[in-house]
């Protein structure tokens, strides 16, 4: 035994221990620099273990000479803690809406291009049953018709065209769920936002991602508890992301329209927490995500506009300003 620790102590010793170390990490802690955001005494913590090992190294095997491996350590240390300031995802809000008329296949193509790691998209049911991209229970600011979604057929809504931001109108309409789907083909996330529940839109919704093949590329987010349990229900091959305004300092509620009750053991389902920028603190952030869940903020616009927290994603209708700095005309 003794001349196996004298060999590794002259050759190995310390390289065998950032590997073990290194692997550690890599194995429980897999999403990058995960275990470093969840608070900056976890980042001190492992460094101070790392100087108690290393000085029993130092006594017991006389490795002096390795101390400049140590050194290497605490970089390594220092690098991956850097990397929990590292860009956050792109969400384009409604495709990227200040870049293009809103939830449009061309607004999403357009996305894409600058290069958004995601698309939010808003769904609402057609009198007819059909899910259509769609924030507003109505088409009036967005199309050359009025009139609610829930009252129009299908037919009805995609012989209107929708208008851009000044007012003029395009010879875009409304698309479905699967138009979208199929424009994106899997070239980026899509997160669709159930914007009201009811008429069975979570089965409409599962099978409409189901006939596009898209359930690896897509997420699903809403206000709605109900929304997220049926789908939760139905076992929805996908995630889940639950939206959120704010939550109510040193009590268990949250905000969403309505007053809630919040546990995490309560939303265990849900992959990510979506919150209002303004909303989040440090400290919700870093409980969340110390529990293996997102955090989304919304809806940021420029980066200069971005909350001083550490989080996964921005949703933004800027994804231009984000990926490319600079607007896309």
């Amino acid at each position: 035994m003794k001349k196996i620790f004298f060999f590794l102590h002259e050759k190995q010793l310390f390289s065998l221990f950032y590997v073990v170390l290194y692997s550690f990490l890599a194995v429980v802690f897999p999403k990058r620099g995960d275990f470093f955001l969840l608070n900056s005494i976890s980042f001190f913590c492992v460094v101070f273990c790392c100087i108690i090992v290393v000085l029993l190294c130092v006594l017991y095997f006389d490795m002096h000479r390795n101390l400049v491996a140590f050194v290497a350590l605490l970089l390594f240390a220092c690098i991956v803690h850097a990397q929990g300031d590292a860009a956050p995802l792109v969400v384009a809000h409604r495709g990227g809406a200040a870049e293009g008329p809103e939830n449009t296949l061309s607004c999403i193509e357009n996305a894409i291009l600058v290069g958004a790691d995601a698309v939010e998209i808003d769904v609402r049911l057609t009198a007819d049953g059909y899910l259509v991209a769609c924030h507003d229970a109505t088409v009036d600011a967005t199309t050359n018709g009025r009139g609610r979604v829930s009252e129009l057929t299908l037919e009805q809504v995609q012989a209107l065209r929708v208008v851009d931001k000044n007012g003029a109108v395009t010879a875009e309409c409304i698309p479905t769920l699967r138009q979208v789907l199929e424009c994106v083909g899997g070239r980026c996330t899509v997160l669709i936002d159930v914007k009201r529940g009811g008429r069975d839109i979570e089965q409409r919704l599962v099978e409409d991602i189901a006939a596009c093949g898209a359930q690896g590329w897509v997420s699903v987010q809403s206000f709605s508890d109900a929304v997220l349990h049926n789908l939760h229900e139905l076992g929805a091959p996908f995630p889940l992301e639950k939206l959120v305004v704010f939550k109510v300092p040193f009590l268990p509620f949250v905000y969403d329209g309505s007053l809630r009750f919040f546990s995490f053991k309560k939303y265990d389902y849900i992959s990510s927490f979506n919150f209002h920028k303004r909303c989040l603190s440090r400290s919700l952030a870093a409980k969340i995500r110390a529990r293996g869940k997102g955090v989304k903020v919304w809806t940021v616009g420029s980066p200069a506009d971005a909350p001083g927290v550490a989080v996964d994603a921005v949703i933004t209708d800027y994804p231009s300003l984000w990926k490319c700095g600079e607007t896309v005309e």
